[in-house]
């Protein structure tokens, strides 16, 4: 005689998947590392693009400075003087007799070297370099041509 098996009855095992119900621990643990590692990433990144823009923005006002006192030189005829302070580090012009302008002062990671540059009436100066260097050696120059008087700035 033949033995008839019973058939066997479907197992159906239940899983939780992320698309059905929810996330397991491990994943949300994972995701989290991930978004931790990237505002880390991004936080640095920000910052050294923030202290990179202050000390540029420095050397330009220096610049600018520079250019005010050659301006004020020619069109009120007078004598006029870019001085800096290397011990303060600060800077400012001075109008010969009279008061000098506001001084101005450099944050203390920053360091100012250089010369006074004089200005005159007839469109003429002495010249001069000045530098400017940051905490990482990072420096920018400003020359102010003797011929031309015309300053101009660069990155080392």
């Amino acid at each position: 005689m033949v033995q008839i098996m019973p058939r066997a009855e479907k197992v159906i095992a239940r899983t939780l998947r992320a698309g059905n119900n929810g996330f397991t621990l491990i994943e949300l643990i994972i995701v989290l590392v991930i978004i931790g590692l990237a505002a880390s990433i991004v936080i640095f990144s920000v910052s050294r693009l923030y202290d990179t823009t202050v000390f540029r923005e420095e050397a330009r006002k220096i610049y600018q400075t520079i250019k005010y006192a050659k301006k004020i030189a020619l069109l009120e005829r007078r004598n006029t003087e870019f001085r800096i302070d290397e011990e303060s580090n600060s800077y400012w012009i001075d109008f010969g007799n009279d008061s000098p302008t506001k001084t101005y002062s450099l944050p203390s990671r920053y360091k100012l070297t250089g010369e006074t540059v004089y200005f005159f009436p007839k469109g003429n100066c002495s010249g001069g370099v000045l530098n400017i260097q940051n905490e990482q050696d990072k420096k920018y120059q400003i020359e102010v041509d003797q011929v031309l008087c015309k300053p101009s700035i660069k990155r080392l």
